[in-house]
């Protein structure tokens, strides 16, 4: 059984550990507003916190020596969008991840087409299946790096057409999302689903 002590290894011998384990991570395309305009940029440390509201998370590493165009833009306009990245837009995601300098608008690099949001300021991505306004709730700050961990409202959903039921059962096959693996290269698309229906409580006793 391979076993290593956190204390005793390095940040980046942890960082390979951490996105080899926690896998398939989703991917959060997120575009903010800022002085220079704005930004859009993917992170796979992504995920829901909670329904009542409905809240997402993300956490963003700085930059060497400063913080990314993303925690800046929402320190200056506490609102975002989240998008789900389908796999018809993973080319243009991965422009977006290119380290632009502060200012390049990564949406017009990725040949992204935009539209007003509704309840927020920065825009929203046409091409994505999944929006989510966002208004920002916290920003904490963790880790030695450090990590702005972002938590977020949602305000308003967006979604393309045939996504969503009258019982507001969404179907993922048509979204079609793509996760990160471990890697510079490295996704997942699902393509293997199976279903296990909950035991009763009283069947868990017996097995």
């Amino acid at each position: 059984m391979a076993e290593f002590d956190a204390s005793k290894i390095s940040w980046q011998d942890q960082y390979k550990l951490m996105i080899g384990t926690v896998t398939p991570r989703p991917i959060a395309l997120v575009t903010t507003l800022g002085p220079d305009g704005p930004n859009a940029a993917p992170f796979s440390f992504f995920n829901a916190v909670g329904s009542d509201p409905a809240m997402l998370m993300f956490s963003v590493g700085d930059k060497t020596g400063s913080a990314k165009d993303t925690v800046r833009n929402i320190r200056a306009t506490p609102e975002f969008v989240v998008h789900i990245v389908s796999d018809a837009i993973k080319e243009q995601m991965n422009v977006c991840a290119v380290d632009y300098p502060y200012g390049v608008n990564e949406i017009e690099k990725a040949g992204f087409t935009t539209a007003p949001s509704c309840k927020v300021r920065p825009p929203r991505i046409v091409e994505a299946p999944v929006a989510m306004e966002c208004r920002l709730m916290q920003i904490v700050d963790l880790g030695r790096k450090p990590y702005h961990v972002v938590f977020g409202e949602v305000v308003y959903f967006h979604y393309h057409d045939g996504i969503v039921n009258d019982r507001f059962h969404v179907d993922i096959g048509r979204i079609n999302p793509i996760g990160r693996l471990a890697g510079k290269g490295g996704y997942t698309r699902i393509t293997d689903r199976f279903e296990m229906p909950r035991l009763p409580l009283e069947r868990v006793a017996e097995s």
